[in-house]
């Protein structure tokens, strides 16, 4: 019988920048989108193997050590993570640090690495990401997770109030280059609240149905030779090159789709909300780097309720363009005028009206396909995997890039019932994996397999002192 896998934290302290924010940088005001981003945490698993075998007991303490350590110079540039949200309006950059906690896994990364579990996550993440609390005091918060064979699980919460998928990347990007002294430095800019002026009176959040009851999170796999193929099916003459993200989240919608009208015929109109990064949308481009929460959204609407609206993907792929290109036009380039909170307002009028109908199927799809998240290295090799946290909410798809081979894996999360039908939907499976072994995906499962064979100990008490930490 397998062990029931157990999280046990071990350690917690809180990093501080190691020099003082000036005084003149201590108030930081967030910007309008900021203010509208819902109060919860955006979360996120990188999982490294042990890559070396010469002084097991004291490698992966070192490592942990090592990330404490470089997280606090990092934090000079990145001084608002450090602070605490005082009000809707600003950030207290007191130095106050980020929550570091430590913890036990009693079991070895590959074992995991097998089948992947969404719920099993969570236990790797520093926060209750349920509570409802989340995101309204802290920045960010750290956990490491060392496992049995030595690998780590590093289990990551950002505020939503001050970070998007572009934050992310920028700040995994410029710790790792800190610790692993790549050279390659990561500026952040901060200019958001000055293009995007808050507003001082109350403020609707975004408008968002956060329902977790009775729902089911899954992972389905697309590999790049299985996208090829998808982008090709989803492709017309006015239309010939989809990317993958929009073959694959309209092959989602679809699905989905089906789905809940099978078990539902009341509903008539069905509609998927996608963020965008809007940094390269305004004008003129803002930084990669630049901080806050950069992004716009975009929605195409799935009418009528029979077969013809469903059958072909690439009228949903087109649906899709056709709102992205819509929302470049009238809302990113928009945001940067006087009428600014006008044109949010209206989208956010938009988007809860048809989530306030009982007709409406809403669906809300995230990516961080592109964002280079697996170049985090801090030392040690990247990431053999990483990946998105489902927060639990109804109808929600997450995607997120393979390592390598250009695929995409997906956290599915709908309703029990509709989740039944969607994981058995031929289409889907025509395309998608589900839960494949990361071991499987990776090249480098041979090097892991092999780091964890070599754990078996002729000595006892060595192993004893590695499972007793």
């Amino acid at each position: 019988m397998a062990t029931m896998m157990k999280v046990a934290r071990t350690a917690k302290e809180y990093v501080k920048p190691s020099s003082t924010t000036p005084p003149h940088l201590r108030n930081f005001k967030l910007s309008l989108l900021d203010q509208l981003a819902p109060s919860l945490y955006a979360p996120m698993v990188f999982f490294y193997p042990m890559q070396n075998t010469q002084n097991l007991k004291n490698e992966p303490s070192s490592r942990v050590k090592h990330l404490k350590q470089t997280l606090s110079p990092f934090l000079n540039r990145f001084y608002p993570f450090a602070g605490r949200i005082k009000d809707h309006v600003s950030i207290d950059c007191n130095d106050a640090g980020v929550e570091f906690l430590e913890a036990k896994v009693n079991t070895r990364l590959g074992d995991f690495l097998k089948k992947p579990d969404a719920d099993a996550l969570k236990h790797f993440l520093p926060v209750d990401i349920e509570s409802k609390k989340m995101g309204m005091d802290n920045l960010v918060h750290v956990q490491t997770n060392t496992f049995e064979c030595g690998g780590m699980a590093l289990g990551i919460c950002w505020s939503h109030k001050i970070t998007d998928g572009g934050t992310v990347s920028a700040f995994m990007r410029g710790w790792s280059s800190v610790a692993s002294r790549s050279g390659n430095e990561v500026i952040p800019e901060y200019g958001a609240s000055s293009l995007f002026p808050p507003t001082d009176s109350s403020i609707t959040q975004h408008a968002l149905k956060l329902d977790t009851d009775r729902t089911s999170t899954k992972r389905f796999v697309f590999d790049g030779s299985k996208i090829a193929k998808l982008k090709a099916r989803a492709a017309s003459e006015g239309m010939p090159k989809p990317t993958r993200v929009e073959a694959v989240s309209s092959l989602l919608w679809k699905c989905a789709t089906m789905a809940s009208r099978a078990n539902s015929v009341s509903q008539t109109l069905s509609v998927m909300s996608q963020s965008m990064n809007i940094r390269r949308r305004t004008s003129p481009p803002l930084p990669d780097t630049s901080i806050g929460n950069l992004v716009g959204y975009y929605v195409a609407k799935m009418e009528e309720n029979n077969g013809d609206h469903i059958t072909h993907l690439r009228d949903l792929v087109a649906k899709q363009r056709q709102g992205k290109t819509e929302a470049i036009n009238n809302y990113a380039k928009k945001l940067q005028g006087n009428d600014a909170y006008v044109v949010i307002r209206e989208l956010f009028k938009e988007a809860g009206s048809l989530l306030r109908r009982d007709d409406v199927d809403f669906f809300k799809c995230l990516s961080t396909c592109g964002d280079g998240l697996y170049d985090a290295d801090f030392g040690w090799g990247k990431p053999i995997w990483l990946s998105l946290v489902s927060l639990g909410y109804k109808n929600t798809f997450a995607l997120s890039e393979t390592k390598k081979g250009g695929g995409i894996e997906a956290w599915v999360t709908l309703k029990e019932d509709d989740m039944a039908l969607f994981e058995r939907n031929l289409e889907l499976l025509a395309f998608a994996s589900p839960n494949t072994s990361v071991l499987v995906m990776d090249e480098e499962s041979q090097l892991l397999k092999q780091l964890e064979r070599s754990l078996i100990f002729d000595d006892p008490s060595d192993n004893q002192t590695l499972l007793t930490w």
